[in-house]
């Protein structure tokens, strides 16, 4: 049978492993500056090639479009080949995807005409199908080189990357877009991105062994996944998590700006509830490992500390909706976005308990499918929403509900133990990550 998570209690990560999870974090915010650099120059993207809203709407949607899909490809992809080497290649095709945007014009070729507004579809697709990658190759990678003990403050720092990205693209990329263009913002993004590349390369030489699949995760099929309850109860309440997300990263800046502010003031009242959500994170990740390492169930732990920041969100959230003030209604908002960080450290670490690390990447893809699909809802059904009532109230109401839905799921739909798979799992069982004792 598949071995259970257990704490250990003697050794940790070498150094090789920490500094692999670093530029693991990194490449996971240089993914979300460059998936959300498309919303900054819609503006210019529009007059410049003569778009209309309809249109950009298409655009805005095509990511995820294929960054869906790809899910169940992404976890096969794993099953079979080495998560190191995958992850380089998914990073270079999305940093290419980026920077070959700012080449879009139309095409003529063999007497076919392309427009610019299908070449910039066809990037879009594109860059979702690298990123896809991103979060299951993380999933193996730290479920292979961290023990539970410390999955908590791993993931979090994922998680950190994935807010900070946000952050400094509304930030950043705002300033680089005035100076050269759209389209040199998106050439010089994606060309810089690639200096990350070599490091990863180098860095993990000598984990190939660690990262390679075991024959249990070959023969693994998703509908023994789907046919677990406790897959259920946590896609249900990533689902809810991940709606109130969306609701941050698409609506957040057109929330902030019909609340009154303008210029700079916008810029850093729409990234505040990002480095809110970071603060959030890392702290309740750390917290939630030494919780575990004192000798508290790992599932139970993460569990209680999703559904804590889920609650809080919902509250903060359904408070919001009641309030009139701009000031208080706007402090609302940043607890929301606090709670949150709560949710998000501990989400994927809550995954990782409960599938084992031979499941980890076809559990994550197949969730991480569903939980998108939730996200690319919220967006729209958010915008339908503010046309009707021209209001935050109904959105904000309806995210809280989605969001309790999904506490409720976490907690009485996921077992405290870890699922036990019917296959007899064979692989490599590798120590070349556990060197040290432990420092603490």
């Amino acid at each position: 049978m598949p071995k259970e998570s257990v704490v250990p209690g003697i050794s940790s990560p070498s150094k090789t492993c920490w500094r692999v999870l670093y530029l693991l974090t990194f490449a996971m915010g240089i993914s979300f500056v460059d998936r959300g650099t498309l919303s900054i120059a819609l503006v210019s993207i529009k007059r410049e090639l003569h778009l209309d809203e309809s249109q950009l709407g298409v655009l805005a949607s095509a990511f995820f479009m294929t960054y869906t899909v790809m899910q169940l490809v992404a976890g096969k992809l794993l099953a079979r080949m080495n998560a190191i080497t995958l992850y380089a290649g998914a990073f270079f095709v999305w940093s290419c995807a980026t920077a070959f945007t700012g080449f879009t014009h139309d095409i003529h070729v063999f007497g076919v005409s392309i427009s610019s507004f299908y070449v910039l579809f066809g990037m879009r697709l594109l860059l979702g199908c690298g990123e896809s990658i991103s979060y299951p190759a993380t999933a193996v990678l730290i479920t292979s080189l961290f023990p539970e003990g410390l999955r908590g403050t791993a993931n979090s720092l994922i998680d950190a990357g994935s807010k900070i990205g946000p952050a400094l693209g509304i930030m950043l990329g705002t300033t680089v877009l005035l100076a050269i263009g759209w389209r040199g913002m998106f050439l010089w993004l994606g060309a810089l991105s690639l200096v990350w590349l070599p490091v990863w390369l180098m860095s993990t030489r000598s984990l190939d062994v660690v990262a390679s699949p075991s024959a249990f995760s070959r023969s693994l099929a998703y509908r023994q996944i789907a046919s677990k309850g406790s897959f259920w109860g946590a896609t249900v309440g990533h689902i809810g998590g991940n709606y109130a997300w969306s609701l941050f990263v698409v609506w957040l800046p057109y929330f902030v700006e019909h609340s009154g502010f303008s210029g700079k003031q916008l810029v850093w009242m729409s990234s505040m509830p990002f480095w809110l959500l970071t603060v959030a994170s890392v702290g309740s990740g750390y917290v939630s490992d030494r919780l575990i390492r004192s000798g508290s169930l790992p599932i139970r732990v993460r569990k209680a500390t999703v559904c804590l920041g889920s609650i809080g969100c919902a509250a903060c959230l359904l408070a919001a909706a009641q309030v009139h003030p701009v000031t208080l209604r706007l402090l609302l908002v940043l607890g929301a976005s606090f709670c949150l960080g709560l949710f998000s450290s501990n989400n994927w670490a809550l995954a990782q308990a409960l599938s084992g690390e031979d499941a980890a990447a076809k559990w994550t893809s197949l969730q991480n499918l569903f939980a998108n699909a939730s996200a690319t809802l919220a967006a729209w059904i958010t915008g339908v929403v503010l046309s009707r009532t021209a209001s935050f109230s109904a959105a904000f109401f309806i995210a809280s509900t989605v969001l309790l839905i999904g506490a409720a799921a976490y907690w009485f739909g996921i077992d405290d133990r870890p699922v036990v798979w019917e296959q007899e799992r064979t692989g490599e069982v590798s120590d070349a990550c556990l060197r040290d004792p432990w420092s603490a």
